[in-house]
């Protein structure tokens, strides 16, 4: 006989996690130890394998307690954990309008008997959801939290008993999705336009360069070892050196200069930063080593010498899917914006079956999470006695501020970018869980790579079950899927490697179909390059105009007509691919900028120019070094 009740309620959920409702529903209770009682005051509790979930004094004052000091506010999630009977659910729901509510319960055999026995309204508002695991979660905090959304839990007595290190790891997974979200969208909008003009630049070597699929299971069988910039490296860099020809060396490039001065030649070198790094490669001789290189790393990385460069051309990356058109190139290579992770996919991709991380802490162990030799070493974590909180200090900030500095900053400059940074890695501290059942402070950058590379190794497990993923990077972050094993453990075991000869690998891209795709290319980037230029030369005579009347006359009107028409035009060009990416990630702080009273009058129209006009020149310089570089690389691949 059907039950009606939970028929009811699986409806609703079914309207915003149908998923959820079905796992429900198929549920079986027969094995569950589940009990329904009364409270002193004769509410009803539920006791899940004979411990009651809900306070025996009172289960409605306990929860109204836990909620009175929440607030109700716009662009919040207050999370859950746990349904019980549902008594706190129903007093965030009566309370909380404004703020979105996630119920976050694991136990199926709960939901199941509760809803069998009890009809609840909550679900059909608008600002309610429910979900039981992680990926539902995170969906729904990727959809509805950006940088300024505010995020809390709450939680009955009952479950922080049973459930405290959970309730601790659902927060801090909330948090990284949360922080991945804004690190994608702040990463789109802050490097895509120049990672355009750079892919672009590069063509020319991309063109004459296999991709790092061309030599898959090359080293079929191997070790291999990745070295990353955190302070297990120092600890294990004698131990490389002794045991070189033992493993097959991935570099990351913050590496390089501690792996040169330990006379430790890395087979390969792993880079893929758009930001100028030439400074990491200082008295470094590369020229022994090959380079893994995505598409959009900075143009003055190809003056290193080298023996020779493979692609790898990540999807879903800037221009990364243009690129692999042209190049008639099919796989899909997977990145998370780390340079680890592409070292870590790219011995994969080489058959590897024996993958060593060292330097991989993701964590501030002992106050440190880079080695003091690299870029980041000056940087120390410590823990404030007066704000309970931690907090990232520099001894020497000058020394510090140095590693900012590039060719084209101007001097002083770096120690303004050097302040920003340090302010950043305050603001987005967070712990994370360490190897010894401990948590350690981290960033939230770290936490999210944390979680990718779980997932990666859980996938990469599956598909090749003799893959053995090890961590040696002692003392730092947990990472599930990575055996913990001190190198030192691991090296007697380990017999010399033969290095292979690379460099008769060569690319087999069809010319012609990368020049009619760079033409089409061309013009639509022309085009664009032709309306900016435009608008910055209509939006400097708007200025003008203005402040010398201090009025709207009617040479002004037309400027500012021509202005509103070109930024039309400019914003069309959003539905063409590729030139989109460029568009949208430089037009994006333009249309911020323009309110709607801007130009109710000449003073606000003025206020409002003199702060777009610097953008705009900017994304005039961008757009027209990209139709450059293009066009260069249309005439080096021509010859």
């Amino acid at each position: 006989m059907e039950n009606k009740v939970l028929a009811q309620n699986i409806e609703q959920i079914k309207h915003f996690n149908s998923n959820l409702a079905n796992e429900i529903l198929m549920f079986d209770l027969e094995k569950s130890n589940i009990q329904l009682a009364q409270n002193e005051n004769g509410e009803y509790n539920i006791l899940f394998n004979s411990i009651p979930l809900h306070s025996i004094q009172g289960a409605i004052a306990e929860a109204r307690q836990i909620v009175q000091n929440i607030e109700d506010e716009n662009n919040s999630i207050r999370l859950i954990y746990g349904f019980g009977l549902g008594y706190l659910a129903d007093e965030f729901s009566n309370k909380l309008q404004k703020s979105k509510i996630v119920i976050y319960e694991e136990n199926i055999d709960i939901l199941k008997y509760v809803f069998s026995i009890a009809q609840f309204n909550l679900f059909s508002k608008e600002n309610v959801y429910l979900c039981s695991n992680k990926e539902d979660l995170a969906e729904y905090i990727s959809s509805n939290a950006n940088e300024n959304t505010k995020l809390s839990i709450s939680f009955l007595t009952s479950y922080k008993n049973l459930y405290l290190e959970k309730i601790k790891e659902i927060l801090n997974y909330a948090q990284s999705i949360q922080a991945q979200k804004i690190g994608d969208k702040n990463t789109f909008l802050k490097k895509a336009p120049t990672s355009f003009s750079y892919t672009l630049s590069n063509l020319k070597r991309i063109v004459k360069c296999p991709s790092i699929s061309d030599i898959k299971n090359v080293y079929k069988g191997k070790t291999a070892l990745i070295t990353c910039a955190g302070p297990s490296l120092k600890e294990n860099i004698e131990l490389i050196k002794q045991n070189k020809d033992k493993f097959v060396i991935f570099a990351l490039n913050p590496t390089i200069k501690m792996l040169y001065e330990n006379d430790i030649t890395p087979d390969f070198i792993v880079a893929i930063e758009s930001a100028n790094i030439l400074k990491q490669f200082e008295g470094a001789n590369c020229e022994n080593s090959y380079f893994i290189n995505e598409a959009f790393t900075h143009v003055y990385l190809n003056k290193i010498k080298r023996r020779k460069t493979f692609n790898y051309i990540s999807s879903n990356n800037f221009l990364n899917d243009w690129v692999k058109d042209c190049l008639k190139i099919t796989d899909n290579l997977e990145t998370i914006g780390t340079v680890s992770y592409t070292a870590l996919q790219s011995a994969v991709i080489m058959g590897f079956e024996k993958i060593i991380l060292v330097g991989q802490d993701l964590a501030y162990k002992n106050g440190q999470c880079y080695s003091k030799e690299c870029k980041w070493g000056a940087m120390e974590c410590v823990f404030d006695e007066n704000s309970k909180q931690y907090k990232i200090v520099v001894d020497d900030f000058e020394k510090f501020s140095k590693a900012f500095i590039t060719p084209s900053m101007k001097k002083g400059d770096e120690v303004n970018v050097a302040k920003k940074r340090l302010e950043f890695l305050n603001n987005n501290l967070c712990t994370v869980k360490g190897q010894q059942n401990n948590y350690l402070p981290s960033q939230t950058g770290y936490s999210i790579f944390i979680k990718c590379f779980e997932e990666a190794a859980k996938k990469l497990k599956q598909n090749n079950p003799n893959l053995k993923l090890i961590n040696s990077s002692i003392g730092g972050a947990l990472i599930e899927g990575f055996e913990i094993i001190p190198l030192e453990k691991i090296v007697d075991n380990l017999e010399p490697i033969e290095k292979i000869d690379l460099e008769s690998f060569k690319p087999n891209y069809n010319k012609e179909h990368i020049i009619e795709k760079i033409s089409l290319l061309e013009n639509d980037l022309l085009e664009y390059s032709n309306l900016i230029n435009e608008v910055v030369s209509t939006s400097a005579n708007l200025t003008e105009e203005l402040k010398t009347n201090n009025a709207f006359s009617d040479e002004a009107i037309q400027f500012a007509k021509k202005f509103s028409e070109l930024l039309s035009k400019i914003s069309k060009l959003k539905t063409k691919e590729p030139i989109n990416i460029l568009v949208c990630s430089q037009m994006y702080e333009i249309e911020n900028l323009l309110t709607p009273n801007c130009f109710n009058s000449a003073t606000l129209a003025i206020e409002m120019l003199e702060k777009i006009n610097p953008k705009l020149q900017d994304i005039q310089k961008v757009s027209n070094n990209s139709y450059k570089a293009l066009c260069n690389s249309k005439s080096f691949i021509l010859e």
